[in-house]
């Protein structure tokens, strides 16, 4: 670990070794958002942690729209989320996979940008874009979990991007939630009734109980700052070499 903070510390990003990129990105920046969150106590803002609740980046979330057999056109692989905050379980099936624990009260997956918007559709389904599929993604994590949304406290679905971003509206149509369940659906009926029990046994509640919202870096600091100034102007630092960078 010494090497690697050495090199880290080493970037001069006026002659650079290696793109600065690698660095000040949103994944950095969300896993050192997370780290620092945690300790908060729990006063209604959005990345709060219920009790007995940790976070994981880039944790893996499976999909019910696996392959059923070799070369499934339709099939598409996890959906990888940039952070997540609850009652975890990591690694049992796979070193990545992300699933809830027996007890969980709190489930919610934060994507994170800087510079882009959220990706679009795959190439079999246009329609299905990144905030679909993670709220599908979601609802199959609470299936394979066992767990039925009613019984959680929180389940959110946040993009954490800059203001002056979703300012703009740039997340605005992917985040409609009407939108949402309309092209999940449009991805459930490329089924021929396959996924039917699914979407009406576990999207559905899902669905009806998540809260879906754009969250900016921002007001993120301001709320870290009221309880950790020294850590909230770090991390505006680190932020503002992302925005450069990016």
């Amino acid at each position: 670990m010494d090497l690697l903070s050495d090199l880290i510390s080493s970037l001069d990003t006026t002659t650079p070794n290696f793109r600065p990129t690698e660095i000040y990105n949103e994944c950095w920046l969300i896993k050192l958002v997370l780290r620092h969150a945690r300790s908060i106590p729990d006063v209604g803002f959005p990345l709060n942690f219920q009790e007995g609740s940790s976070w994981f980046s880039e944790g893996l979330l499976p999909t019910v729209f696996k392959a059923r057999f070799r070369g499934d056109p339709l099939s598409e692989s996890r959906t990888n989320a940039d952070g997540v905050i609850g009652h975890i379980k990591i690694g049992e099936k796979g070193k990545a996979d992300l699933e809830l624990a027996k007890n969980a009260t709190q489930f919610t997956v934060v994507e994170a940008k800087i510079g882009a918007p959220l990706a679009k559709g795959i190439a079999h389904a246009p329609s299905y874009d990144q905030a679909a599929r993670n709220v599908a993604c979601m609802a199959e994590v609470l299936a394979q979990s066992g767990i039925k949304s009613s019984s959680l406290a929180r389940l959110d679905f946040i993009v954490l991007a800059p203001q002056d971003t979703i300012d703009k509206g740039t997340f605005s149509r992917e985040m409609d939630t009407k939108s949402i369940q309309e092209k999940v659906k449009e991805r459930v009926d490329s089924y021929d009734g396959e996924m039917n029990e699914w979407y009406f046994d576990y999207f559905i509640p899902a669905f009806e109980k998540i809260n879906i919202e754009s969250l900016s870096w921002e007001d993120t600091f301001k709320w870290i700052s009221n309880h950790k100034p020294k850590i909230a102007d770090l991390l505006i630092d680190f932020y503002e070499l992302c925005l450069k960078y990016n």
